[in-house]
Order: structure tokens, then C-alpha cells, then sequence
């Protein structure tokens, strides 16, 4: 099974016309570029040199450092056609592997209001829902919307003790310590990129020896 399968399906999709093009190919000095004929959408290039592999195209760029081959790097790291995404975004040296998830942070408010919701009289999911997550003033799409949107927050409406007993509003708790953040999409898709590439490059490397 794939890792992250929505992003392998994407790739194959968008790529489904790629042709490779070598247009270096010397010992560890490779210069590949991958793109549809007459199209520039979802290109991509991948340059490597004695330990570092630059992957480039129609986005964020990303270098990953670590073996003087970086192709057997990656090899080594994941089945062919699959990746590693925890352990390559270890080695990604520039770009940002990971950036703000509105997933990781709807699953950081619901975790909170069904920890507390009990203790509050009326349907504090329900407010949550109508103030935070279809919020007409804040677009939680953007990190520092979805922070003020939770910081400004306050439910008034007690009944009894919460689980500290205290007799309080409903206010989201160590917000700056929520973990925000997933694998960007890209950056997944550079990661099946280069897996890709170098499963192509290898049948290329065979058929001519």
C-alpha cells in the first residue's frame, strides 16, 4: 500500500504524459527533467552531485543532502516506486517539507471539546462549529486565522465543575503547543517525483547496456 496514496494517485495522474529527458548523465553528475510534451504544468527537474540531490519544477524547490550517491540514498530508503517521507524530509536540507494542516487543526479543537464538552451546558460542538470552523470573520484555511479564531474564543454557558473543578468559560487550552503542521502536498509529490525518476532512469541505464 502506498504511503500517502491520495498524493501517489495525484502524481501518477498529472504525469501520465511525462517523458524523461537526460540531459546529463555523468557518474554521480545528473541532470534529469521530466514534462509532458507541449505542456509546462507539473514539470519537474532532478539534478544530483556527489551528496546532494536538487529536485526543481512547477513549484517549491527542495534540496536533500546525505550520500555521496543521493539515487542510492533513496533506493535504499524505500521500495521502488514508494517513499519514505519521514526519513527523506530528515535529509531535506532547503525548502519546507511540512506547513500548516487545517486537518491536524480541526483534530486539535474536536480533541479538546470532547475532552471538556460535558461540563458545559448547551452544544458547545455546535458553537464551536459555527464560530471556529465556519467562521464568517476568520478563514481557517491560514494558520494565523485559525490561531486568533481559537485564542478569541469563549463559551460562557457552565453547569458545573470542569475536570479541574473549576466553574469557568470554556477556553481552547495550550494552543501554542497544538501540532499544526503535516507533510506538504509538494513536497509528498517531490518525493514520488524523485522515487519515480529514478525507477525510469535505472530501466533507461538497463535497456542501453
Amino acid at each position: 500500500m502506498s504511503e500517502h496514496p491520495e498524493i501517489a494517485a495525484r502524481f501518477r495522474r498529472e504525469t501520465a504524459g511525462h517523458q524523461m529527458t537526460v540531459v546529463h548523465d555523468s557518474g554521480l553528475y545528473r541532470h534529469l527533467r521530466f514534462v509532458t510534451p507541449k505542456s509546462d504544468l507539473y514539470w519537474y527537474e532532478i539534478v544530483t552531485t556527489p551528496g546532494q540531490l536538487v529536485f526543481s519544477g512547477d513549484g517549491d524547490s527542495f534540496v536533500f543532502r546525505l550520500a555521496p550517491d543521493m539515487f542510492e540514498m533513496f533506493r535504499r530508503s524505500a521500495e521502488a516506486g514508494s517513499i519514505n517521507a519521514t526519513y527523506w524530509a530528515e535529509k531535506c536540507k532547503t525548502g519546507n517539507a511540512r506547513s500548516y494542516s487545517r486537518e491536524r487543526f480541526e483534530e486539535c479543537v474536536w480533541k479538546q471539546v470532547a475532552e471538556r464538552k460535558q461540563y458545559y451546558r448547551g452544544d458547545l460542538r455546535a458553537d464551536v462549529q459555527r464560530y471556529i470552523l465556519d467562521s464568517e470573520i476568520y478563514n481557517i484555511d491560514y494558520e494565523a486565522d485559525a490561531l486568533m479564531a481559537v485564542l478569541g474564543y469563549a463559551y460562557h454557558l457552565t453547569k458545573g465543575p470542569d475536570d479541574r473543578g473549576n466553574q469557568d468559560t470554556f477556553r481552547f487550552r495550550r494552543v501554542h503547543d497544538w501540532e499544526l503542521s503535516d507533510f506538504d502536498w509538494w513536497f509528498l509529490f517531490a518525493c514520488y517525483a524523485i522515487s519515480d525518476a529514478i525507477v525510469k532512469y535505472d530501466a533507461a541505464k538497463a535497456v542501453a547496456a
